[in-house]
């Protein structure tokens, strides 16, 4: 038997073995996204942009994001919650993803007394924030 020689035997460092499996993951990954094999984030839009609250003597009347189609009434000394009205019903599709059925409001402003408000699909409503009653504008 023939023994090979101790300076032709090559030995790899450890951390040079790591990398390669590390790098071909990686690659791997890189194609397939580039592919468009996986997406590159479940998120199907952005957030919503802040939409500006409209001030009445002491109360404060917004439309968070979190509170999709409702304007909350704010009282700004104590900052406490006065009420929350739904403006708008959002209708889900159970077969649809829930964030591209989202349907925030895109501005909220005064007009003669009332809350004007207007959402992303284009609709326009009307909530007197004395009696809290709402009309959609046609």
């Amino acid at each position: 038997m023939s023994q090979v020689p101790t300076a032709a035997v090559r030995t790899i460092p450890p951390h040079v073995r790591r990398r390669r499996p590390a790098r071909l993951v990686l690659c791997t990954l890189v194609l397939l996204l580039s592919l468009g094999a996986i997406p590159p984030s479940s998120a199907k839009r952005a957030a919503p942009a802040t939409v500006a609250a409209v001030v009445i003597g002491a109360v404060e009347y917004s439309a968070p994001a979190t509170a999709m189609g409702y304007i909350v009434a704010t009282d700004r000394n104590t900052h406490r919650e006065l009420w929350r009205q739904r403006i708008y019903e959002i209708l889900r599709d159970p077969g649809l993803e829930a964030d591209v059925q989202d349907v925030f409001i895109t501005s909220l402003e005064l007009l003669n007394g009332r809350l004007l408000i207007r959402n992303e699909r284009g609709e326009v409503f009307l909530l007197d924030p004395g009696t809290r009653a709402v009309m959609k504008k046609p």
